[in-house]
């Protein structure tokens, strides 16, 4: 018989694990067969795999970003777990060979757990560094570049509409695309798509339809795809919105071979989000459900094995 914890011992349990772990400079990896996965969603409870018969636990902890590049997987961890403000964040590196994931290693560490999306542009590894509102670059070996401004360095509390909390980019042909949550603004204000130069410079914004929205994703035909969270929509840049939700917030998006997974999360106060839980939806060529799995917490980030 497993032990049965309190829901604040529980939490106790995983905040004291993850600091070990950053401490130890370990992964809480449970196993890397992903044989039959098509994609790996990230949630605040761990790393999972997930294919059209179910999903499996991969590693544990508090995950965010996940970017496939090559031979590797890079993930943001926030081993601060509530007390964001703790720098408990790092970059890890896993080995991918098709089938497995292997050989773990932590290639930065001091960051700022309220990062986001992790991807790999210009050549460079690129991190959300939301809290500060800028990007954060890096080698694909982990060694800082710089950190990039596109829009003016503003607080978490600041309410003035300046703090957009940044939570998606997206190398989009010759464009660099930010995707602008805006739900700090003191008025209800739909979110941003903000592009970008090579250089890092703003070129254009456009407000899209739904409010808090993560993600941009292009399908095979080059269409952009969002998550229009509050809505618990997915809507695309043709005007096509399907609506997967009443209750819980759209958030993660990945095509793997024509088939869409979407993440559904729960919406609650930051220091409790580890104990909701969550969903994915996959859905077929014809964007109709084909099977959708409860997740221990709600899904942050994903990406196609596939």
């Amino acid at each position: 018989m497993q032990p049965v914890f309190e829901k604040d011992v529980r939490r106790a349990i995983r905040v004291t694990l993850a600091r070990e772990s950053y401490a130890q400079g370990t992964v809480r990896m449970v196993h890397g067969d992903l044989h039959g996965a098509w994609w790996l969603v990230t949630t605040h409870r761990g790393l999972f795999a997930v294919s059209p018969d179910g999903i499996e636990l991969v590693s544990h902890g508090w995950y965010f970003g996940i970017e496939r590049h090559g031979n590797h997987i890079y993930l943001f961890e926030n081993c601060g777990l509530r007390d964001r403000a703790a720098n408990l964040g790092r970059i890890i590196r896993l080995h991918w060979d098709g089938r497995r994931l292997s050989d773990p290693r932590v290639m930065m560490t001091g960051l700022h757990g309220n990062a986001h999306q992790l991807k790999v542009i210009g050549g460079l590894l690129c991190l959300v560094d939301t809290a500060s509102q800028r990007i954060l670059r890096f080698t694909l070996a982990g060694e800082p570049v710089d950190a990039r401004t596109p829009l003016p360095v503003a607080l978490p509390t600041d309410t003035s509409g300046a703090y957009h909390h940044i939570n998606s980019l997206a190398e989009v042909g010759d464009r660099i695309a930010l995707l602008l949550h805006n739900g700090k603004a003191p008025t209800p204000r739909k979110s941003e798509l903000v592009w970008l130069d090579r250089d890092w410079k703003v070129v254009a914004r456009q407000f899209i339809e739904g409010y808090m929205c993560h993600d941009i994703v292009r399908d095979a035909e080059g269409t952009l795809w969002h998550s229009a969270s509050a809505s618990g929509e997915v809507i695309n840049s043709k005007g096509e919105r399907l609506k997967l939700s009443e209750s819980l917030m759209t958030r993660a998006l990945a095509f793997s071979q024509g088939h869409l997974l979407v993440g559904l999360s729960s919406f609650g106060e930051r220091q409790i989000r580890d104990g909701l839980t969550g969903e994915v939806i996959l859905l077929d060529l014809e964007r109709k459900e084909m099977a959708r799995f409860e997740v221990a917490a709600g899904p942050a980030d994903v990406i196609a094995l596939l």
